[in-house]
């Protein structure tokens, strides 16, 4: 039984095997993209999804992904097998994609097509327990989100700012961090997207605001259950609001000093989006 497990160069190889090239430009300057799926059931789940959106992100970013829809999810279901899930247990695979190597110290961008093979793509994975637990938020008071980058429009290697806002968090004494975008609009947490029931209904910032378009978020909103809005950072105390990715689902349950008394069960609206 195999916790984490790693793809990369046609090998299986264990995670910490997996060797990325000092020049290789998503080590050097997290010049990459990537996705993660969570493995249900022994399935990835929204694998077409989240595809879409890894190849939306490289068609933006102008970063070459040289494997094809067929391939990556048989090499999916193959890693599935060798991790030999029972069928209640829950797994991730990360799909990393990387401009590829680069030559001297320059930022300069030289042709990715002469990319062997696929060597600028790699696997990642990992037995998981989904996050259902309730956290505290801060605003962060030093990072705002560009709404005008194209950048936020992807899911790229670069954490920086993501560390940074949950470092902020922690040193006073909350769980995690919430931002918003250069106008003051509410955008999105650290790692995840913002869903907020209020009024007897669901809102989430809009696109515009700068946040990532998230895959949950968006089968929300497919369903026809959340709205986007232009949300002020102006919390009431009987809000719901859930922290979401493709991982977890977590209730908010303090943002700043003001403590929310109203709950709801995360499970509840995680299965209705994963059904």
């Amino acid at each position: 039984m195999r916790a984490t497990l790693g793809w990369y160069k046609d090998q299986w190889l264990d995670i910490d095997r997996i060797l990325i090239a000092a020049n290789n430009r998503g080590l050097k300057f997290a010049d990459g993209i990537f996705e993660t799926i969570l493995i249900k059931e022994n399935k990835p789940v929204l694998f077409d999804e989240h595809l879409n959106r890894l190849e939306k992100s490289s068609k933006i970013l102008n970063i070459n992904l040289k494997i094809n829809k067929v391939t990556l999810r048989k090499l999916i279901n193959d890693g599935i097998r060798k991790l030999s899930l029972k069928n209640d247990q829950f797994a991730s695979v990360r799909i990393n994609c990387s401009r590829g190597t680069n030559e001297g110290r320059s930022l300069t961008i030289n042709s990715t097509l002469d990319t062997k093979d696929v060597d600028n793509l790699w696997l990642e994975f990992y037995r998981i327990k989904p996050k259902f637990n309730p956290i505290s938020v801060f605003i962060s008071q030093t990072e705002k989100i560009n709404e005008f980058s194209l950048i936020s429009k992807c899911k790229t290697f670069s954490y920086n700012q993501a560390i940074q806002v949950l470092t902020e968090a922690n040193e006073k004494s909350f769980d995690d961090s919430i931002l918003l975008n250069t106008s003051g609009e509410l955008c999105c947490g650290s790692t995840f997207n913002l869903l907020i029931k209020r009024n007897k209904q669901w809102i989430t910032p809009r696109k515009e605001s700068g946040c990532l378009e998230g895959i949950m978020v968006a089968k929300a909103l497919k369903l026809k259950i959340v709205k986007e809005e232009l949300i002020a950072p102006e919390f009431q105390n009987d809000d719901i609001i859930f922290a979401i990715n493709s991982l977890s689902c977590r209730q908010i349950n303090q943002v700043n000093d003001l403590k929310l008394r109203t709950k709801f069960d995360p499970i509840y609206f995680w299965d209705l989006l994963y059904s």
